[in-house]
């Protein structure tokens, strides 16, 4: 079988993700010192994955959403569905890991798998998604923590102002570096974690319903399957989304060949054993009878009625608090993963050259990091100069937006991943090459439809404006798509540059027209 790796292969025929003796400028000019390898361990990158999902968003608003409008009682199960579809995904992904060490995951795999002009369109449809994501982020975390801050001290200053304070402490951990990033988000993540932990342990003793009187019939395929299964599947996978970005920090973890793997499927296998079992004891502890009835009268405030009917003493404000340090988490990591993207283009001088610059000591995409702090920024101050709600507007529309961008680059992904392997016999094991992507290709075909069928409660948006929405996830793909054949066409040197996605570090320096 011809190896697919041949037509991309570094210069000088060096081994890919070897690493090299520099003996030219680095790619981006002397202005790149590269990413600082060696420096992010299992942990670390399992931060950064957690911190993306955000656990305790999850828990205080999709556990409603799944309980009162999705399959009701049966939430559990729909979080083991997604888990397991997205564990088998991981078995290609992490397998392409071990053969790419890039910043840019999703277009490194989908050119090797695709090609060229697929893999650029994959790598615009995923900074549109990181994007969105992170603009809702903005708004969720202006508007929880306008609302406490100012119920609290009596004052009336505006989401935005809060969402500002926000976007300037990002861009500094951003250009501090991922390590700096790591140790705030594994503060964060802990408190998070505890809280979701003890608001569970005391679902066993301070419930309306003894623990003897505990049901597993949250697990039962007869309930899992029945109500709105697709709704319950949609915001079951949302809950999962960044784990797809371990493999972002390829080049600067160490040993990523093990470490990318590892923080893979333990962030998988966590997060969904944390929801399932967290929303089985919360349910049963409210009492299964009545749990769908709180969830749609509460709404958003589900989790705090509920905190207060198992823990009491006001406990709610503690989830109040934890919110926001949740929601900037997430910032952060969704900021480094764009920052990435973006820096891995102008590196290879296939965008704007100094996104491909980082700081001489600290190694860290720093020009990147502003430029994606800017856009977000003026996307915050449309929202507020058109007076537009952050959490019924931003929050909702953006982070939707930015939830069928990320599943339909999954799915393109998994299907790269399966044909890389078809033409490429670096991995014989059919399992992690063969069986597993095909099953992903399904699994993640029938989210994106599943998406697709109920895109009025995922974008909170009906009719025209839904399908205005949606429109944007496919002009991203569709525009990378038509950017690359226009390297094709007009700019063959650039164009041929991104045929080196296996060990971008080992590029000749752009050529000063990439500017």
């Amino acid at each position: 079988m011809t190896n697919v790796t041949q037509s991309l292969e570094p210069p000088e025929g060096r081994i890919p993700n070897q690493r090299q003796p520099e003996t030219t400028a680095p790619p981006g000019g002397r202005r790149n010192h590269g990413l600082k390898k060696d420096t992010l361990g299992v942990p670390s990158i399992f931060f950064y994955i957690i911190a993306a999902a955000s656990p305790l968003t999850v828990v205080i608003a999709l556990y409603p959403i799944i309980i009162g409008s999705g399959n009701g009682i049966g939430m559990p199960g729909a979080f083991v569905i997604a888990a397991v579809v997205l564990m088998i995904f991981a078995v290609g992904y992490v397998a392409m890991s071990k053969h790419v060490t890039n910043a840019g995951a999703f277009y490194a795999y989908v050119t090797l798998g695709l090609g060229r002009i697929p893999g650029l369109g994959s790598a615009f449809l995923a900074i549109f998604a990181y994007n969105a994501i992170q603009a809702g982020l903005y708004g969720g975390f202006g508007y929880y923590a306008g609302e406490l801050f100012n119920a609290k001290f009596g004052t009336h200053l505006p989401w935005w102002l809060f969402a500002g304070v926000a976007l300037v402490l990002c861009l500094g951990l951003g250009v501090q570096g991922v390590h700096s990033g790591a140790r705030v988000l594994g503060v964060f993540m802990s408190l998070e974690i505890t809280m979701i932990t003890v608001l569970s342990v005391c679902s066993l003793f301070g419930g309306t319903v003894p623990v003897s009187q505990f049901s597993f019939e949250p697990f039962s395929p007869s309930v899992v399957l029945a109500g709105s299964l697709g709704v319950a599947l949609m915001f079951a996978h949302a809950s999962f989304i960044g784990f797809e970005g371990s493999a972002i920090y390829g080049e600067e973890a160490r040993e990523p060949a093990r470490t990318i793997p590892r923080a893979t499927y333990l962030s998988i296998a966590f997060m969904g054993t944390l929801y399932a079992v967290s929303g089985w004891l919360i349910m049963n502890a409210l009492g299964l009878d009545n749990v769908v009835g709180i969830a749609q009268k509460s709404g958003g405030d589900f989790i705090f009625v509920a905190s207060d009917t198992i823990i009491g003493h006001n406990i709610s404000l503690i989830f109040q608090i934890l919110i926001i340090t949740a929601l900037f988490a997430a910032i952060v990591t969704f900021h480094n993963n764009v920052a990435r993207y973006t820096f891995s283009l102008g590196r290879q001088g296939l965008i704007w050259k100094p996104l491909g610059w980082t700081l001489p000591n600290r190694q860290t995409p720093w020009v990147a990091s502003v430029v994606q702090t800017l856009t977000i920024g003026i996307v915050v101050a449309l929202f507020a100069a058109f007076d537009q709600d952050p959490f019924a507007g931003l929050f909702t529309w953006a982070t939707g937006i930015g939830t069928i961008g990320v599943i339909l680059s999954q799915l393109v992904a998994a299907i790269a991943i399966f044909v890389f392997f078809r033409k490429s016999d670096v991995d014989k094991r059919k399992w992690n090459t063969l069986v597993a992507p095909i099953l992903a290709i399904i699994g993640l075909g029938g989210f994106f439809a599943l998406t697709l069928d109920s895109l009025d409660i995922l974008l909170g948006a009906q009719g025209g404006m839904a399908v205005l929405m949606l429109s944007l996830v496919f002009v991203a793909l569709g525009g990378g798509m038509l950017y690359g054949l226009y390297l094709r066409l007009a700019a063959p040197e650039r164009y041929d540059r991104l045929g080196h996605a296996l060990n971008e570090r080992e590029l000749a320096d752009p050529a000063p027209e990439a500017l």
